[in-house]
């Protein structure tokens, strides 16, 4: 029985696609030895089962090339990825990317696919999965069922059809979205340019305007004071009441709750005192005030007024059936949803008729019921709305209304205060001027739906979306600049520098890293929010306008990165770290995890990359927008061949840090004034510095800007906590620094001599999720750095509490370093103490932290009591 070891969702750009997409790691055991030619009559049952399949073009890449494929044997894990592919197209969510990889161990795969809507994307891949061993086993399968299971998850889950319009007009302009919750709530943009709709209501939307729409007597009466003709009504709350209402209205009336949407709890054309009292207690039901007004003879329209412009209108008529002389209504029902434009929810143009209480009520009160016969060419309602998602028709009239009609439904946007509504009025007909009509306003909607102007069922569609996003966007709108920096080593330092560059040139930023979410400079939260979940925090902060995110491999990798386009991609440098964890094996796997900055770079963009590093230069062919390059080496030969193709480089010439293109070079500042190198010492910190320079210089920044932010960055506790931190205890010297990797060990040997001449002391851990070769190794890089090593567990993760010390221990004694110069001490409060208990003059303590606050509490008490 194949096992699904892992499975998730990617909600955002991963290194297998720009797009969401479901990650799942299967074990298909046995089954690594029957690929699909070798299993019996497999092909054709699947087949039987999904006819679909055969247009999967596979890697073949054209249609058939799937079932290719099949016949001459695929594995398992191939197979499930095209059954989840094609389940969500059966069940109206077209994709078509899918990806199944295979891992160093024998029998298990990677399998990617994208998703449109996240609950059926993991439920795809558990039916897949199930749907592939019951086919080999020729178990019954009920494919229908699944499919319908399917769509009514979409249809929980899916935003709706005006949400999505306006969420793809957004995206068109390279508008960014962000769901906020299950349903219709959405961020359009970022930081302080963003704009929330919920459906079609906008942040610009007044509550006040939103509860008068609502509150339909109340509208009608500012409506009506406004000269807007409106029908005769009054609103009761006994069934006394209604009666004498019905009464001194003396004709067909209309029954609804007083405040409600969709029709729900209405009633039309209700013509008797017995009809009244059934449609009372309908109304009733849904709220104790009941509207019962005259009804207007005519058609139903739809005027839909944005921004106080008419910008489309519809003709809708509720969900009917019309008689033959021998149907029953049933069967009539049946037939008009065998109409190929109705399906379920929203995935077509129209909505299959539902038969629900409503129906069974308008025919009760005619008289009717499911099995009756309707004459021939009689009309029969059953719905009491024209709601599309109830099974009504919409036809386009925007042209057809007439200017004062126009005019009026403006007016009536206006004097109720929407940005965006759903004047419903009927009339006789709307081309005609407003006194010949016949037109009364019976209602007036706030966050109108916009599926029937999208998609009429006869006439011309209307790209409603625009104008609303026009309004929500006008055309001297900015976005938000997102800033993101991946890498090994260096992240937390270079986005701190970028973003105090940036507040320092007065802009206020949005900081999500290792250390936690800043805004405008403010710790806001603690903790390591370099994933996915950082960077939304960020995004939906109202006061910011720039982002800085630091894109950890873990987010990455688990959840995708946290936006879908940067203006600024970062790739600091690609070292071994973290190889053999979440499938990663090889640098190589590494580099395409990291890419994943640079290949959603907008076109307008930049992307930076460490040209001193060749891994990372690997996948240069993957960065979009513009490419700089920087260096320690002027005369790195990468540089050469950028600034000779007309590209900026950022780089070192003599003790100045430059910016160098085909034209001339540009002095930011000389390297003792960049206080995070050290007077130029710590080359790491050199290559931070550069990269910051050249992700500022591709926002726009000037160079005094630019010179002012890294001129006035300092090592400190207060600026860049962890990160190379010096304290002087005036007879030895204290270092706080967070690497924790072979590569960081090995910029830190280079730096530690220039600090002190005495013994390096060094109080030093290993990370719980490396591989044991990877916690080894560092122990035989920290041989070549420190006299005296002690060792803690400051971060165990999943292993058992002093595991990572005994690994570091062995590496350091294989490379050759005295066993009696090492110390494992346990209690990592007993362990800082015992770092500070072998100073002696002239040497030099190194700590490197995995949770800051309370080794650094440890160190300030110490330190408070020599400078006092």
């Amino acid at each position: 029985m194949i096992e699904i070891k892992e499975l998730r969702a990617l909600r955002g750009p991963n290194r297998y696609t720009r797009h969401t997409a479901i990650f799942m790691v299967l074990d298909i055991k046995g089954y690594e030895n029957k690929p699909s030619n070798t299993l019996d009559g497999f092909t054709d049952r699947l087949l039987t089962l999904i006819p679909s399949l055969q247009e999967h073009g596979c890697s073949i890449g054209r249609p058939g090339g799937f079932i290719e494929r099949l016949k001459r044997g695929t594995w398992a894990g191939h197979i499930v990825e095209h059954i989840a592919i094609e389940l969500q197209c059966l069940a109206g969510m077209e994709v078509s990317y899918g990806k199944t990889f295979g891992t160093s161990k024998t029998g298990v795969y990677i399998v990617a696919f994208r998703y449109r809507i996240e609950s059926v994307g993991l439920k795809v891949a558990e039916l897949a999965v199930s749907l592939f061993e019951a086919v080999v086993k020729e178990k019954p399968i009920d494919i229908a069922q699944m499919v319908i299971e399917l769509r009514v998850l979409r249809e929980d889950d899916m935003l709706g059809p005006s949400t999505l319009s306006i969420v793809e007009e957004a995206l068109s302009r390279g508008i960014p979205f962000r769901r906020l919750n299950n349903d219709s709530y959405i961020q359009l943009g970022y930081g302080a340019h963003q704009k929330r709709i919920q459906a079609t209501m906008t942040s610009q939307t007044s509550a006040i305007a939103v509860e008068a729409a609502d509150e339909k007597t109340r509208a009608k009466e500012h409506l009506q004071k406004s000269g807007i003709p409106v029908p005769k009504g009054l609103v009761v709350s006994t069934e006394g009441e209604a009666i004498k209402a019905f009464n001194a209205i003396d004709g067909s009336v209309v029954v609804k709750p007083d405040v409600g949407n969709h029709g729900n709890g209405s009633t039309i054309d209700v013509e008797t005192v017995a009809q009244l009292k059934i449609a009372f207690q309908i109304a009733k039901a849904r709220h104790p005030q009941v509207i019962v007004e005259e009804y207007i003879k005519g058609f139903d329209f739809r005027l839909l007024v944005i921004n106080g412009i008419l910008v489309a209108a519809a003709k809708r008529e509720p969900a009917h059936v019309i008689g033959d002389g021998q149907s029953t209504i049933q069967t009539l029902i049946d037939q008009t949803n065998q109409d190929p434009r109705r399906g379920f929810g929203h995935e077509k143009m129209l909505t299959q008729i539902d038969i629900d209480s409503m129906t069974e009520t308008i025919l009760a009160l005619r008289g009717l019921d499911l099995s009756s016969c309707p004459t021939q060419g009689e009309t029969v309602y059953l719905k009491a709305t024209a709601n599309l998602s109830q099974g009504g028709t919409a036809t386009d009239v925007t042209d057809e209304v007439s200017p004062d009609i126009r005019f009026m439904a403006e007016r009536a946007a206006r004097i109720i205060g929407l940005d965006c509504v759903g004047v419903d009025v009927l009339a006789l007909d709307i081309s005609l001027p407003l006194e010949q009509s016949g037109i009364k306003v019976v209602e007036v909607n706030a966050a109108p739906g916009f599926r029937m102007h999208l998609e009429p069922t006869h006439g011309k569609p209307r790209l409603v979306a625009k104008p609303l996003v026009n309004m929500l966007f006008p055309e001297d709108y900015g976005l938000v600049p997102v800033v993101a920096v991946t890498g090994t080593n260096g992240k937390t330092t270079t986005c701190k520098l970028i973003t105090h560059s940036l507040k320092y040139a007065g802009k206020s930023v949005g900081l999500a890293c290792t250390t936690g979410i800043e805004i405008d400079g403010v710790s806001i939260l603690t903790g390591d929010y370099s994933g996915p979940d950082g960077a939304g925090i960020v995004v939906r902060e109202p006061t910011v306008d720039h982002i800085i995110l630091e894109v950890a491999r873990g987010g990455l990798v688990r959840r995708g990165l946290g936006v879908d386009q940067l203006d600024v991609g970062v790739l600091l440098n690609i070292g071994e770290d973290h190889l053999g964890t979440d499938w990663i094996e090889t640098q190589k796997d590494l580099s395409l995890v990291k890419s994943t900055v640079l290949e959603v770079v907008k076109e307008t963009g930049t992307s930076v990359l460490n040209a001193d590093d060749e891994v990372t230069l690997s996948v240069l062919d993957r960065a979009r927008g513009t490419v700089i390059l920087f260096s320690l080496d002027p005369n790195n030969c990468h540089l050469k061949k950028q600034v000779e193709s007309g590209g900026t480089v950022i780089t070192v010439e003599g003790r100045n840090v430059i910016i160098r293109n085909s034209d001339l070079d540009i002095t930011v500042a000389a390297l003792e004034e960049i206080p995070i190198t050290f007077a130029g010492i710590v080359d790491f910190n050199i290559a931070n510095a550069l990269a910051a320079i050249a992700a500022l210089y591709g926002l726009g920044l000037t160079i005094d800007q630019i010179r002012n932010g890294v001129t006035t960055f300092y090592p400190s506790v207060n600026q860049n906590p962890g990160r190379m931190n010096l304290f002087d205890f005036r007879e030895y010297k204290v270092l706080l620094d967070y690497g924790h990797n072979a590569e960081s060990a090995q910029a830190v040997a280079k730096l530690l001599p220039r600090l002190s001449p005495g013994r390096k002391i060094g109080l030093c851990h290993g990370t719980g999720s490396r591989t044991n070769e990877q916690i080894i190794e560092y122990g035989k890089v920290l041989a070549l750095v420190y006299d005296y090593i002690l060792l803690t567990d400051f971060d165990p993760r999943e292993r058992v509490e002093g595991e990572t010390s005994k690994l570091i221990r062995q590496g350091l004694l294989e490379a050759g370093f005295n066993d009696a110069n090492i110390e494992i001490i346990a209690d990592t409060t007993e362990a800082v103490d015992a770092i500070f208990s072998k100073a002696e003059a002239g040497d030099l303590l190194v700590i490197h932290p995995d949770n800051l606050e309370p080794v650094m509490s440890q160190i300030q008490a110490r330190y408070l009591k020599i400078v006092a």
